[in-house]
């Protein structure tokens, strides 16, 4: 018996509407090996692998039954469905067909393997196969080089916090998402911890993390913070080219984040001063604070202490400064944090304070009353799209003239437009006054519990606590102290 074995593979959709789909050459391969009077002895498929190797699952089953004897030819319908690299195709012919004696056929092209001169044609044909592929290639590469230059999204996993919409192409932002995303930027920026610490943030508040992962990974975060995406940026080749998508996040805070170390999950000998890093804010002219350390004595340098100072004051940033004639002073670091932890020991024992906490943290947001808003919000863009519908039937019926159709539609898209916009704010409202419902619970649960945890804690511990609880700590001229909670 002729055992012969039928090779058949395809990469793309694009190939499969050339008339090169796996059925089609399924049954081109059957019709040829029965005219010949051979035996079928299998199919060899691979489905969706690129000619640009031999890394197919089939392939190498092909391979592997050709040494072990049990067929006497290989056929395809075309060489460069066999491998598309001169250097592959050759080796299968030479170094694993022509050793076992087995035969090769295509069944579109007219090479016998049996003659110098047949061989010669099939490694001229694979030439030209590889001069295709390579041509490809270069053509996807300027095809993905065009796009990022003209801030088009090139396809890909869309990066959370945006959808696409494959049909139109365009991509939005997910209200919801981009919250979280806003939230990771923030705390990356304004803590001195690094992806482990806001991963473990997230997982402890239950927020859910990207697709189908079970919980909010390093990883994830550290992908996040790096993506110029949300900046409104396509990367490519490492170059940023403005987007057409809209931003999440500005400009200025991606590179801030970029600017600041890529690991914080340890803490350097000056722990003990860094409580309140990236957290403190002058009350005078609203500027942060930083933390800056000058020596006790300069005439005998052996011992730094650790002030917060105001970014107008001390000018070591101008692009943080908020007035430039700000004199709210150094506010020495050991006295302010303690300051600081005596407040919050008061209010976890004391149930008004609790409940004047609990009453701040919602008074940013109103649910019901954005709720209401977007619902108003929502019918008028119904309405005017029944407008928008209308006018295209008049049109269509010769009711009024395009002059007057274009006049009446334009107005009313240019509105939807704007509603639209209100839309998404609004969404993002609703979304964060959900998160700080919750928010406020957890809140209140360790501000009850902030003694047993403030003393049993680890000082990189105490850091973690009072970042998860604090969102800013405003300090005045006269050291007056006012704490704002998430």
């Amino acid at each position: 018996m002729f055992q012969v074995a039928a090779y058949a593979r395809v990469s793309t959709d694009e190939q499969a509407e050339q008339g090169i789909s796996i059925p089609s050459q399924k049954s081109r391969l059957l019709a040829y090996i029965q005219s010949q009077g051979w035996d079928l002895y299998d199919f060899y498929i691979d489905d969706g692998y690129s000619g640009k190797d031999l890394n197919r699952p089939d392939i190498k089953r092909l391979i592997s039954d050709v040494k072990e004897g049990k067929l006497k030819a290989v056929v395809v319908i075309k060489l460069d469905r066999l491998s598309r690299r001169q250097k592959d195709v050759l080796y299968l012919l030479e170094d694993v067909l022509e050793p076992s004696a087995v035969g090769f056929k295509s069944v579109s092209e007219p090479f016998d393997t049996t003659t110098p001169f047949g061989k010669a044609a099939i490694g001229m044909m694979a030439v030209f196969a590889q001069l295709e592929r390579e041509t490809i290639v270069e053509r996807v590469k300027d095809a993905k080089k065009e796009a990022a230059q003209q801030g088009r999204f090139m396809g890909g996993p869309i990066p959370y916090g945006y959808n696409h919409n494959p049909a139109t192409k365009s991509v939005s932002i997910d209200a919801a998402e981009a919250t979280i995303v806003r939230f990771i930027f923030e705390q990356y920026r304004t803590s001195c911890r690094g992806y482990q610490y806001i991963a473990d943030l997230l997982n402890e508040r239950r927020t859910p993390p990207p697709g189908t992962a079970g919980n909010w990974q390093r990883s994830t975060i550290k992908a996040m913070l790096h993506n110029p995406f949300y900046a409104g940026f396509i990367q490519h080749k490492g170059n940023l080219h403005n987007g057409k998508h809209s931003a999440i996040i500005s400009a200025q805070e991606y590179f801030d984040a970029q600017g600041l170390q890529t690991s914080r999950n340890t803490y350097n000998s000056d722990s003990k001063s860094c409580l309140l890093t990236g957290l403190v804010y002058c009350t005078e002219c609203g500027a942060k604070m930083r933390l800056k350390k000058v020596w006790k004595n300069p005439r005998n340098p052996i011992e730094k202490v650790a002030y917060y100072v105001c970014y107008s004051q001390d000018g070591s940033s101008r692009e943080m400064i908020k007035d430039i004639t700000c004199r709210s002073g150094y506010k020495r670091a050991v006295e302010l944090e303690a300051a600081v932890i005596e407040q919050l020991m008061n209010y976890s024992s004391n149930t008004t304070l609790l409940e004047e906490v609990s009453a701040q943290v919602m008074k940013s947001t109103d649910h019901a009353l954005a709720t209401k808003a977007l619902s108003q919000l929502k019918k008028e863009v119904d309405g005017i799209q029944k407008k928008v519908d209308k006018w295209y039937d008049a049109f269509e019926n010769n009711l009024i003239s395009a002059a007057d159709f274009t006049s009446r539609v334009k107005n009313l898209r240019e509105r939807k437009t704007y509603l639209e916009t209100q839309i998404l704010s609004y969404t993002d409202n609703i979304t964060t006054a959900t998160i700080k419902a919750t928010t406020r619970q957890e809140l209140i649960k360790d501000l009850s519990n902030f003694k047993n945890s403030w003393d049993k804690a680890s000082p990189e511990e105490r850091h973690s606590i009072l970042s998860n609880m604090i969102s800013s700590v405003h300090v005045s001229k006269e050291n007056e102290i006012e704490i704002i909670f998430f």
